[in-house]
């Protein structure tokens, strides 16, 4: 199974091509966005923005799986470009995003125009990387903005869209739900292609609860890696405290839904999963979100580099 699924993450790069190409091509039914492996039915829209053209894509997840693209709006980004690191680099973060809250025009200085969506910049993945900054947000242009067009970079990091755009974007946006890709190009892949990655993602995920239901610690702890890092753990103070925790219980039933996951822009194999956790054991019962970020190592192998609730 392992050959399986590396072979499929290679495909998956091989046939991998822009969104320019697909169009030009004229067979965008039969690809869709190499970072979109699922969104979860009930959460189905996700946002894609290149930020080399300074275009966002709105694409919807259709029940089979695959995904319709819905709109286009151009985008302003930072004035010194992409990749941030540090706070105040006037740079727009590359990552995967969830958009977190929702501002109105009563809350906001004109600057920001009609609304505002702050993202979690930054994220786990940021924070393991030591980098910095805050308040990243999709916004609108500043109020009475009379030209048609703006510059390409033109923010301190924000991504900017029309008073329009922000508008009609609020239709396609399930606060604390909906995800935002910021990448510098979108690439597009074959839906076979992104069918079969996903299958065989989820069998991986249902054999991680299966080792964790198992109550033996090194099945379960062969699904982590030794560079885990949960912000507050390393691979070795994590194995102890789940080998302490779980050996005290007599039982536990995982269960899962609204499973996201997303290929890391400028990430090499780095996938952002996300999933509704319903917890029991003999003796603590919990629900929840979960997000975890796996990664395949060396032997073929996906292992979770990061796990926590937010």
């Amino acid at each position: 199974m392992i050959k399986k699924i590396v072979f499929s993450i290679t495909l998956l790069l091989v046939q991998s091509f822009s969104f320019a190409q697909a169009s030009t091509e004229d067979n965008f039914s039969s690809l869709q966005p190499a970072a979109l492996i699922d969104v979860a039915v009930r959460y189905r829209y996700a946002l894609i923005a290149e930020l080399d053209l300074g275009k966002m894509h709105i694409f919807e997840r259709k029940v089979d799986g695959s995904f319709k693209l819905l709109r286009t709006m151009a985008v302003s980004i930072g004035k010194d470009g992409y990749g941030k690191q540090i706070e105040g680099d006037n740079k727009t973060p590359i990552g995967v995003y969830r958009i977190t809250s929702y501002l109105t025009n009563a809350q906001l200085d004109d600057f920001y125009g009609n609304a505002a969506y702050p993202v979690n910049y930054p994220n786990a993945w940021d924070r393991l990387k030591q980098r910095t900054g805050y308040g990243i947000w999709l916004h609108a242009e500043p109020v009475g903005f009379q030209e048609k067009t703006r510059p390409l970079r033109d923010s301190n990091g924000c991504v900017v869209l029309s008073n329009n755009d922000i508008d009609i974007l609020s239709q396609y946006v399930d606060i604390g739900y909906t995800y935002i890709v910021l990448t510098p190009k979108m690439e597009m892949t074959s839906v076979e292609a992104i069918q079969d990655i996903r299958e065989k993602l989820h069998q991986r995920l249902n054999g991680w609860r299966d080792a964790w239901e198992s109550l033996k610690p090194a099945p379960y702890l062969d699904f982590y890696s030794k560079s885990f890092n949960n912000l507050k753990q390393d691979w070795s103070a994590w194995s102890e405290y789940k080998r302490r925790v779980n050996g005290s219980k007599k039982f536990i039933k995982i269960g899962f839904s609204d499973i996201g996951i997303y290929a890391y822009p400028a990430e090499e194999n780095l996938l952002w999963v996300e999933f509704y956790q319903s917890y029991r054991s003999s003796n603590f019962y919990s629900q929840g979100w979960k997000r975890q970020i796996w990664k395949l190592e060396d032997d073929g192998e996906w292992r979770i580099v990061y796990e926590g609730g937010g």
